[in-house]
């Protein structure tokens, strides 16, 4: 970017707020996806407003800049790795929950909060924000919304895009717009929130959304269930479905999962233990013949040990560990290739069953885990930098397991970088185009987060 264009962006903006050191560059050219850090965006702009933001894209809009907007970097699709420079946005300092509406349930905020955070604040109030991500207590409201992410608990209460009620969006050139209605219902015109969650800023950059709260279900209860197999295991999950319990969320952890988190877990594990679920139920009233029933269906397919949570920091502990799974795997391996497919819940048992036999035929280490109640299976590769073409190779054949069981090759991730070569595998020809098509409309000088979701 030519020294005129970054003075004139320093002037408009505010020179606090721009930034073009190679440091600040460096320290937001990546994610969590792996890949190398040799895209340097030409600034860092960190917006305080909605005027800002249009200020900015009205700018990149006369300069022909791209702009790519970054939540808190816990992606792991490169979705928000700058491939062609520009302008990364962060949001840190727009990170304000605006207004909590406790009579239509509704909460408003800025796109730089932090889900947890979101979480616990209308907790306060007695209400509930569902989704939950595994980087919850670090990814942001804007990336949820980038991704249409979900989490353990989208089992029974959906994903982002179920609690999406209006977004506020600055679209290129500056234009500032409002999408959807804070009512529960409206058909008026077509369905343009939708179009926004999951675009990963491919189209525009959202500075507002307003989210759709429930009731906080006042009981909760955990189990943590012990398998000596994961087909056993992969085989109650779809039981406990098939008989009708639909629990707040249902875990699975294949052996290599386990053996990386064992030693966080309270009271240890049993000898012979391969395979975890961890299963939790809350709503109002008593839960305990919901429990029994549940352990038993457990005891029938093999558990070798069932532990029931004890209170809420003894239930935090357990979650703690499923949440430290990936982190763990991050610290002992050279390179973790982390996907999430998903296939229709009643083909768990066979999925688990095909990506251990294509782990076997590879010689590399998997670790599979994941939200195994709506079929979402995260299938981690573990390996050193000189077998990316295998793992290459390994993760299409993981992409063509999920689609012969007539499921999709992301369920949360999104495409970013990672997944976009390998799109066409789940959409004909005649939708990508489209896609394209609406991705024109929206940005037709395609500044928006270049190079993403599709092939170039």
């Amino acid at each position: 970017m030519k020294g005129e264009i970054t003075r004139i962006f320093k002037e408009e903006i505010g020179e606090d707020r721009v930034f073009d050191d190679e440091d600040h560059r460096r320290s937001y050219s990546a994610d969590e996806s792996g890949i190398a850090a040799e895209y340097l965006p030409d600034l860092v702009i960190h917006p305080q407003d909605n005027d800002d933001v249009a200020r900015v894209l009205s700018l990149a809009e006369k300069f022909r800049v791209p702009v790519v907007p970054r939540g808190a970097g816990t992606g792991v699709a490169g979705g928000c790795v700058p491939l062609r420079g520009g302008i990364v946005l962060v949001f840190d300092r727009m990170n304000r929950i605006l207004d909590i509406d406790t009579e239509n349930l509704h909460v408003r905020v800025e796109p730089g909060v932090i889900t947890g955070d979101l979480d616990r604040e209308v907790r306060k109030a007695g209400l509930f924000y569902p989704p939950d991500p595994a980087s919850i207590d670090s990814c942001t409201i804007g990336g949820n919304v980038a991704t249409n992410a979900g989490g353990p608990r989208a089992l029974k209460y959906g994903v982002t895009k179920h609690y999406t009620l209006e977004l506020q969006v600055v679209l290129p050139g500056g234009h500032v717009v409002r999408f959807g209605r804070k009512t529960k219902k409206w058909v008026v015109g077509y369905d343009l929130v939708s179009a926004f969650v999951g675009s990963e800023g491919t189209l525009g950059v959202v500075t507002e959304a307003v989210l759709r709260l429930i009731p906080d279900p006042p009981e909760i209860e955990t189990l943590l269930v012990a398998f000596p197999d994961e087909l056993n295991a992969s085989e109650t999950v779809t039981e406990l479905i098939r008989r009708r319990y639909l629990p707040r969320a249902l875990e699975f952890l294949d052996r290599v999962s386990v053996a990386h988190i064992a030693d966080r877990l309270p009271g240890g594990l049993p000898g012979g233990t391969q395979s975890l679920l961890l299963i939790e139920i809350d709503g109002r009233g008593d839960l305990f013949d919901e429990l029994e029933e549940i352990a038993g269906i457990c005891e029938k397919n093999g558990a070798l040990e069932i532990y029931a949570s004890r209170d809420d920091k003894d239930r935090a502990r357990l979650w703690d560990a499923r949440r430290k799974v990936f982190p763990s795997l991050e610290e002992k391996y050279e390179r973790v290739r982390s996907e999430d497919i998903v296939v229709p819940r009643s083909y768990i048992p066979e999925a688990v069953r095909r990506i251990r036999q294509l782990a076997s035929g590879l010689g590399i280490g998997v670790a599979t885990f994941g939200h195994a109640g709506d079929g979402n299976l995260h299938v981690n590769f573990l390996y050193s930098g000189d077998r990316e073409d295998e793992v290459l190779k390994a993760v299409g054949e993981l992409y063509r397991i999920a689609l012969d069981l007539e499921g999709t090759i992301s369920g949360e991730h999104g495409v970013g970088i990672l997944k976009r070569d390998f799109i066409h595998l789940e959409q004909d020809p005649l939708l990508i185009e489209l896609q394209k098509s609406l991705k024109k409309t929206f940005d037709p000088l395609g500044i928006m987060n270049p190079g993403k979701m599709f092939p170039d």
